[in-house]
């Protein structure tokens, strides 16, 4: 496990109290309040026409919290320990964490792996597990705690600002930044005019030896799921099956990679998360980034959360409910931001200077409605069964 100690005084200006800060988590913020659980979006038969997807919300006004919401732990009664176990890299976790330190003073323990690897410690560690916090990049995995009865609920007003659709029925895990799934194009090899407006642009002949994808990570288990509930299975794989056989979509090691190659000329486009655009357009390189689908009728861009949930069994339960509503607070989500150039879930956050030209903030994207996120599990599981020789 990594432990990261609190920051120690250097000259700098003493951070405000405990007390002042969990005052401002609840009074200081902007209030947007989203009713709990999302739409079901039943899979449309291969004939069917495609989803139409939610126009990207507006921003409301402060609104009283909900009724259901937990309250918010005082100063006098958090712990002095917080211990997460965390799917995020370490180097991106590790400023959220200090800066979490830094304005509570209380010690955090990090235990890094990967997010089934950590789901399923949590499982057998059962109800003596040292977590108090989950924080995961596959909400999937979330999701599969909730259903076994080991994550607690927690509703703030911060909680109720994130939409339904990136968080659990009964508040157990909430979604605190995002990543949209995109097409990169490489501008000197494909004019505005001829820009995808939708993935399915992709299966054209002309876009043959000029595509690269990366392998099942990544969010594409997510991504190939989502296309089967709105598409169907049927016209999934008949597209899939134009742009592997057809089209000769290159399969590259990673996000990275596909980002680094569109960006060089080797390839035309890809589909990647947007983060991976960010330090490409930031540093010069001629590239535009698109949310597909947004057109009436659309299916939507889909946007993957990364998401964070309090133990039932956590042992400083109180703490970890502070740590929560911090992460979703602007000051929380900054170091986030800045690491990764994610964007805030909750509407309202501005990027400020970490994000690049042409990334939106969630309120601009027009999204897929809310899954039923049973039916996308068995959707993600057929989707691996399906397509995994595809991208092998």
């Amino acid at each position: 496990m990594i432990a990261f100690p609190p920051s120690r005084s250097s000259g700098r200006p003493t951070p405000p109290s405990r007390r002042t800060f969990l005052r401002g988590l609840v009074a200081g913020m902007p209030l947007i309040v989203t009713a709990c659980g999302g739409m079901e979006t039943p899979a449309a038969s291969p004939t069917s026409a495609p989803a139409q997807a939610i126009p990207a919300p507006s921003v409301s006004p402060p609104t009283a919290v909900a009724s259901g919401a937990t309250p918010v732990p005082s100063a006098a009664t958090l712990e002095k320990e917080l211990v997460i176990y965390s799917s995020r890299k370490e180097s991106l976790m590790e400023p959220t964490v200090e800066a979490f330190q830094k304005k509570t003073g209380v010690k955090v323990s990090v235990k890094r792996g990967g997010s089934a690897e950590l789901r399923l410690l949590i499982g057998q560690e059962g109800g003596a597990s040292k977590a108090d916090i989950f924080y995961t990049t596959d909400y999937v995995d979330a999701e599969l705690l909730r259903q076994k009865g080991l994550l607690a609920p927690f509703q703030s007003a911060l909680t109720e600002g994130v939409p339904a659709e990136f968080k659990a029925p009964d508040a157990a895990w909430t979604g605190v930044i995002g990543r949209s799934r995109n097409i990169m194009v490489n501008t000197t090899l494909v004019k505005p005019a001829d820009y995808p407006a939708s993935v399915f642009d992709l299966a054209d002949p002309k876009w043959k030896g000029r595509i690269a994808i990366t392998r099942l990570t990544d969010g594409t288990p997510v991504w190939l799921a989502s296309l089967i509930l709105l598409k169907g299975e049927e016209a999934t794989t008949a597209f899939l099956t134009t742009l592997f056989k057809t089209n000769g979509m290159k399969v590259l090691n990673g996000g990275s990679n596909v980002a680094d190659a569109v960006a060089q000329g080797e390839f035309a486009a890809g589909f990647v998360n947007h983060y991976y655009y960010v330090p490409k357009k930031r540093a010069g390189a001629p590239v535009d980034l698109i949310y597909p689908d947004e057109a009436a009728g659309g299916i939507g861009t889909l946007v993957i959360p990364l998401t964070v949930a309090a133990l039932k069994s956590a042992p400083h339960p109180n703490v970890a409910r502070a740590f929560i509503d911090f992460v979703l607070s602007p000051e929380g989500a900054a170091p986030m931001m800045t690491q990764e150039g994610e964007f805030p879930l909750r509407p309202g956050i501005p990027l400020g200077d970490h994000g690049a030209d042409g990334v939106r903030t969630i309120d601009k994207i027009r999204r897929p409605a809310a899954f039923d996120i049973n039916k996308l599990l068995a959707a993600r599981d057929r989707a691996l069964e399906l397509y995994t020789p595809l991208f092998t």
